[in-house]
């Protein structure tokens, strides 16, 4: 039986990864999340999968007041910004301060979250020089890391570069993408937007440039030579979810869906950073 607490840091972008492994594991444990700003999503998926989960003050659990059991299995969630993968140094500062706040309470964390740009940034080793609990983040079979939310659902490493070869001009959507579409486009908005509003009609129709946020984002994609969007079913959302909104992903694009035709998804990386965790508790 497994006793202690995980601590868990997740982006909203793994979330279905968290809920596959919770879903398939039948032993007793108590799930907390963190009440905060960023826990919409996984409160609402938590409910939709069946998943008992309790609200909890990350500030009453640093004061004492509430202490989870340590004699059973207990995981603690962080929900992060999803907007942080657009700024990655603000991205790694904001996880290694929750990881630091997180050791007094917690006897190991796992890293629900790719590196988004912080490419050298091997969380566990980090916190194994700084003499931390021990931690685990996503990785391929052979110990390469995921480097974001697309390698984190391909078992990333060597086999993204595979698929990058293969299908250039491909805007790779795996469901969670698709699901939370406008958080995800939105991490710069600050400086698309500011852009798209200075463009002067005149310019627009040079550039061909269509009015709006999705006018602009088209016209960056077709710069940018895309021109189908890869579906990489995960199976982790109901077949029927995943195809409206890819669907509405694909008219906001317009760009042509294209169904992974070479079983690009894995859950490997999924299922063992959940078990690993797992490993580091006391049993």
């Amino acid at each position: 039986m497994t006793k202690g607490v995980l601590g868990i840091i997740i982006c909203p972008m793994v979330d279905d990864n968290l809920i596959y492994s919770l879903r398939r594991d039948d032993e007793p444990r108590k799930v907390y999340v963190v009440d905060n700003e960023n826990n919409t999503s996984i409160r609402k998926k938590f409910t939709k999968a069946g998943i008992e989960f309790e609200i909890i003050d990350w500030r009453a659990i640093k004061s004492g007041v509430e202490q989870p059991d340590s004699s059973i299995f207990n995981i603690i969630i962080y929900p992060i910004s999803l907007g942080l993968h657009g700024v990655p140094e603000e991205l790694k500062e904001t996880v290694e301060n929750i990881a630091y706040d997180m050791q007094s309470y917690v006897d190991a964390i796992g890293f629900y979250l790719g590196t988004c740009g912080n490419y050298d940034w091997n969380i566990p080793r980090w916190c194994e020089e700084k003499g931390l609990k021990p931690s685990a983040m996503f990785t391929d079979s052979c110990g390469n890391l995921c480097h974001d939310c697309v390698g984190i659902n391909i078992a990333g490493g060597p086999r993204y570069n595979e698929m990058q070869k293969k299908y250039v001009g491909h805007l790779y959507v795996f469901p969670a993408m698709a699901s939370n579409f406008d958080e995800f486009m939105a991490a710069d908005a600050a400086d698309s937007v500011a852009t798209e509003e200075s463009l002067t009609d005149d310019m627009r129709e040079v550039l061909g440039i269509e009015k709006g946020r999705d006018g602009y984002l088209r016209w960056l994609l077709q710069l940018g030579g895309y021109k189908n969007i890869l579906k990489i079913d995960t199976g982790l959302e109901d077949e029927d979810v995943f195809d409206r909104d890819i669907q509405n992903v694909a008219a906001r694009t317009r760009l042509n869906v294209r169904i992974d035709p070479d079983g690009w998804a894995s859950l490997q990386p999924t299922v063992d950073l959940y078990a690993k965790c797992k490993s580091f508790l006391s049993q």
